[in-house]
């Protein structure tokens, strides 16, 4: 086993953290497998073509892809790192602002049997989250969605109150896009 960690160390230029590649030793874990009905835990055998496929050290270095969701999301160990933190993210969005955290720690997180539920949010995806456009985008969606909630009740109004409160809510929103034209 010792020759083949070699291998992979090599193969992908970064150090195999101590406690994953005993975890590999203990496990004896030369052949992926689906640990649970998603989670596939690579092996030995597939460790570097993973890496390699989709370019992790070119992307993130200093990460090593460890496992995937069955989903097109692999899950990763900052390899530099002392502690095994474990991330998730998209094969197509390798950057480390775009992951979440599984766990804070990789033995814990394959004893608790490798749970997919994110611990915390990617930084990226908070700050979207939070960013002015998105706010303003929910609020242009919430006077859209009176207007529609508006219409659906419109056989339940009298035509005048039905027609005051449109005008109303079509000037609000009128007056909303031009206040934020350019923002949206």
């Amino acid at each position: 086993m010792d020759k083949i960690l070699s291998r992979i160390t090599t193969a992908l230029g970064i150090t195999l953290p101590g406690a994953y590649a005993r975890f590999l030793e203990t496990e004896q874990l030369q052949e992926s497998r689906l640990v649970t009905d998603l989670v596939n835990l690579y092996g030995t055998d597939d460790l570097v073509t993973r890496n390699e496929d989709y370019q992790v050290q070119r992307y993130l270095p200093g990460y090593l892809s460890i496992a995937d969701d069955s989903g097109g999301r692999g899950i990763f160990l900052h390899t530099t790192q002392p502690t095994l933190t474990v991330y998730i993210t998209g094969y197509g969005a390798l950057d480390p602002e775009c992951m979440d955290v599984l766990s804070d720690d990789f033995l814990q997180w394959a004893q608790q049997g490798y749970s997919l539920e994110v611990l915390r949010e990617a930084p990226a995806f908070i700050a979207a989250r939070h960013s002015e456009k998105n706010l303003l985008r929910n609020e242009w969606i919430k006077l859209h969605q009176a207007l529609s909630a508006l219409e659906a009740e419109k056989s339940q109004m009298d035509l005048k109150t039905y027609l005051l409160q449109k005008r109303r809510l079509q000037q609000e929103i009128q007056d909303f896009e031009t206040r934020n034209a350019g923002k949206l």
